[in-house]
């Protein structure tokens, strides 16, 4: 009698394994789906659209807007202690501009923004009360004056915008980081899924982050020549 209760209990328990892998990968499918269809409501902002698929993570997409080429990589924030995570979205104009240093200012730093560079330069600089007044800014090299007056100038309203993460003026361009939105609460605190609440990219929402960004490289630009 034992011996058949244990045989059917590992039958259940076997039959509960297989169910069991079968919703993870069911739920796993649905998750690959919904990112693979991020941009899908916003790649005609971008003219010669290119959509690129690295394994299982968010699709990169690269493409023109007003004359300069732009790279978007969504970065899901996973770090282990964080309530909520965020999906990020890195807005890139690989353009030389015309300085001689770098400047990264980081919005509401906690020390966990894995996606940024900050550390690798070497001073820190105080801003203005025209800026965020919780923020981290750094430049290289050591002294180093970058144009910050042009800088928040060109970002406008953006500025104060909580979805504002960082910005990062380098020679080779104008890299911004913006909050597209967080996981659904539910998913992750009862199965650690990370489910964003967003599906699609709004065509607007990408168009205003695309235009405060050559805002940033023609005002930089500006700048520069001014001091020639």
């Amino acid at each position: 009698m034992a011996v058949g209760l244990s045989v059917a209990g590992v039958a259940v328990g076997l039959v509960g394994l297989v169910a069991a892998g079968w919703w993870q990968r069911r739920v796993q499918r649905g998750f690959a789906a919904r990112r693979a269809a991020l941009f899908d409501d916003c790649r005609e902002v971008l003219s010669r659209a290119e959509l690129a698929h690295p394994g299982s993570d968010y699709p990169l997409l690269s493409g023109a807007y007003a004359g300069r080429r732009f790279l978007l990589q969504p970065l899901l924030d996973h770090v282990g202690y964080r309530k909520v995570p965020s999906l990020w979205l890195v807005i890139t104009v690989d353009e030389a501009l015309p300085v001689t240093g770098s400047v990264d200012i980081l919005f509401r730093p906690d020390n966990i923004e894995f996606y940024s560079g900050i550390d690798g330069l070497p001073e820190r600089i105080h801003l203005s009360t025209e800026w965020p007044s919780h923020h981290l800014a750094k430049v290289g090299p050591v002294g180093w004056q970058p144009p910050l007056a042009a800088m928040r100038a060109a970002l406008g309203e953006a500025g104060e915008s909580p979805d504002l993460k960082e910005v990062v003026v380098t020679p080779r361009g104008v890299r911004v980081v913006v909050r597209i939105c967080g996981v659904e609460r539910s998913h992750y605190m009862v199965l650690r899924s990370m489910l964003p609440q967003v599906d699609r990219i709004p065509p607007d929402w990408l168009a205003y982050w695309l235009d405060t960004v050559a805002s940033m490289a023609d005002a930089v630009r500006a700048a520069a020549d001014e001091r020639v």
